[in-house]
């Protein structure tokens, strides 16, 4: 799937817009504009506003709108602290090489390497604003909630104050079920205020509880509630990899399909692999990607390696197991295209119970 095309449709370019609290801006921009329908979104809210749109391919055609056709990051570089209202959508792809625009990855992002090009637009968007300017970005939720990107949120929260974090519905951008956030962004600093946190369900604004500037400078922009308590669950996931699967060898307990007496499948793998996590009798099993994520069962075969798709719960204290029963992992899955739970995820929902 190319992740390249999603264009934000016009009612919610609108919506979003509308979010904005802020004076009329003299210009805005947006390097990645596409179908032009945030530019035009703004255009609607200020009418006297100046549009600028940035993009590879050529889109002239559009009214009221002074277009140049240019790599955005390019033009983030040669255009810096220019604007007081920068828009964006940027693709959400990997670059063939990294630091292309070695002027980006400077001060405080001097230490941030991706392979992410929605990652470096973020950058070179952020880089077009004026002190005082706002960024509306719309982001994959892989950015918001995914471990591994916590380095740049924090890195970001230390210098931009985040106005709010905004869950679009997974049918945004059509059948494709891409899930994804928008972003307030100030270019000001955080003055401990809370953000907003927001869903967004048929273009209408939901607003749930604020984050502290604590958790958002920590890079914890997940708006989930995070739970406290003092359940311990040794939960462990398997390390075989779906690419060491053999038509026959030693069995495997892999994920299955989506199923209301869900179970997880059999493959398997050769006896020369070295399994670290197995299954035992009693033991609960918990698929952690797919469309699947969040079922569970409790085990009762023999002993059995796992594959990297699972997560297994050793020996569960039966007052754990009594609280489950019956009950169905319900919170929202992380993830654009596949879906997924984290063993944190997890223990979220076990304390909501």
């Amino acid at each position: 799937m190319d992740y390249s095309k999603f264009y934000t449709p016009p009612i919610i370019a609108t919506a979003l817009i509308n979010e904005l609290c802020i004076s009329e801006p003299h210009k805005v921009i947006d390097i990645c504009c596409g179908s032009c329908n945030l530019l035009l979104a703004a255009k609607k809210k200020w009418n006297k506003v100046l549009l600028y749109g940035v993009d590879l391919f050529q889109n002239s055609s559009v009214k009221n709108v002074t277009f140049e056709k240019n790599d955005g990051r390019k033009y983030a570089v040669d255009h810096s602290n220019e604007y007081e209202l920068v828009l964006a959508n940027p693709p959400f792809d990997s670059v063939n090489s990294k630091r292309q625009f070695p002027d980006l990855f400077v001060d405080e992002f001097k230490n941030i390497t991706t392979s992410r090009l929605e990652i470096e637009m973020f950058i070179a968007n952020l880089k077009l604003l004026q002190t005082g300017g706002v960024l509306l970005i719309i982001m994959p939720s892989s950015f918001v909630e995914a471990e591994k990107f916590r380095k740049i949120r924090a890195i970001i929260a230390e210098k931009y104050y985040i106005e709010s974090i905004i869950k679009l519905d997974e049918n945004t951008f059509g059948s494709s079920k891409i899930n994804s956030y928008a972003l307030i962004i100030h270019n000001e600093l955080q003055q401990n205020r809370y953000t907003k946190t927001a869903n967004v369900v048929d273009n209408r604004f939901y607003y749930k509880k604020r984050i502290s500037s604590q958790r958002i400078r920590n890079g914890t922009w997940n708006n989930d509630t995070i739970y406290t308590s003092n359940i311990h669950l040794n939960i462990k996931r398997g390390n075989i990899s779906s690419a060491l699967f053999i038509s026959r060898g030693q069995p495997v307990l892999h994920t299955s399909k989506y199923s209301n007496t869900w179970q997880p499948s059999i493959r398997y793998i050769s006896k020369k692999a070295n399994p670290t996590v197995w299954a035992e009798a009693g033991d609960i099993i918990v698929s952690r990607i797919g469309k699947s994520a969040g079922q569970w069962c409790i085990y009762n075969g023999e002993k059995t390696p796992i594959s990297d798709c699972l997560y297994c719960i050793k020996s569960p204290d039966p007052l754990i197991v009594d609280k489950m029963k019956e009950k169905k992992y319900n919170k929202d899955l992380k993830g654009v295209a596949t879906r997924y739970i984290t063993i944190s995820d997890f223990y979220s929902w076990l304390n909501s119970l």
